[in-house]
């Protein structure tokens, strides 16, 4: 095979010494979430994912119309190969927007320690940060990114660890069988597993797949795969990821407003109005927020 012009300038990645990167504020769908707190990048995304699909579909049916208006009995775009490449956007965008409800957290952690950290006792906080992260980290490294952003999310006990790790509430009790929220624990578990499904198995259901969807009370076809167009499947897993977001959200205000005013009362701190700037900002508002006595 012939040697596209210009390859002779592309350095072979093992050759490399840089991974390529961007700022945000140049990728186009990308740049007005920059200044979005965690809630608002997380609903940006998907609403990125959707006009990505209906731009698909309307192209599909941009190039349909052509073909009735210029050669009616000519070859047009095969409806085959549409559904095909249309199926695959669909699987592709249900891994991001379940990866991004996972980065969803993590801001959403990061957000909130930056704008409390003064009001969490030293003795409270948890964690490892690999020395040699500390040892390569360039710049000014934020302490509180550097704890937060190498952990991982899908784990609803890592949630609530950090949550009782800042604010001292728990939202998910995995382990709590009688808890009011039992049932939509379970349901983001399992979304998490099909997570791991798409990223591991290409979305093929294994055996071990098969066991743990079956541990949480969903059955699933060994060896067939996870389909997100099939009886809405996609949609009301996205349904379900975006009221989540909402509500956890809420929660974590209220619950972060009735810390501080417990601090306030029984610690003698000062809340100072701009750390409730740094908190709208980084996590959003909330009526709990605005009522505390800041001065």
């Amino acid at each position: 095979m012939a040697r596209p012009r210009g390859a002779v300038n592309v350095v072979p990645f093992v050759d490399r010494d840089e991974i390529s990167t961007t700022e945000a504020q140049g990728i186009r769908h990308l740049s007005r979430q920059v200044e979005l707190c965690a809630q608002d990048q997380f609903n940006a995304q998907l609403r990125h994912q959707k006009s990505y699909l209906n731009w698909i579909d309307s192209r599909h049916q941009q190039l349909l119309d052509a073909k009735r208006q210029l050669d009616p009995e000519g070859r047009g775009p095969k409806d085959a190969v549409y559904r095909k490449y249309r199926w695959y956007a669909s699987q592709q965008c249900l891994l991001e927007a379940i990866n991004a409800f996972e980065v969803f957290f993590k801001s959403s952690f990061v957000g909130l320690a930056k704008s409390i950290r003064r009001y969490v006792p030293p003795e409270k906080i948890k964690g490892n940060v690999d020395a040699k992260v500390l040892w390569a980290s360039r710049g000014s490294a934020s302490f509180t990114a550097l704890i937060f952003e190498q952990q991982l999310f899908h784990n609803l006990e890592n949630i609530d660890n950090v949550t009782s790790m800042l604010i001292g509430a728990k939202r998910y009790k995995p382990n709590d069988l009688n808890s009011p929220l039992r049932k939509r624990v379970v349901a983001i578990q399992t979304i998490f597993q099909i997570r791991h499904t798409l990223s591991h198995n290409q979305g093929n259901v294994t055996q071990s797949d098969r066991a743990k969807f079956a541990s949480f009370g969903y059955e699933a076809e060994h060896s067939e795969v996870i389909d997100p167009s099939k009886d809405h499947f996609g949609d009301v897993v996205l349904d379900l990821l975006k009221q989540e977001s909402k509500e956890f959200t809420e929660w974590l205000l209220k619950s972060t407003a009735k810390y501080l005013l417990d601090r306030h009362r029984n610690g003698g701190i000062t809340l100072k109005l701009r750390i409730k700037s740094r908190i709208e900002k980084n996590i959003g508002s909330h009526p709990d927020i605005d009522a505390l006595p800041w001065s």
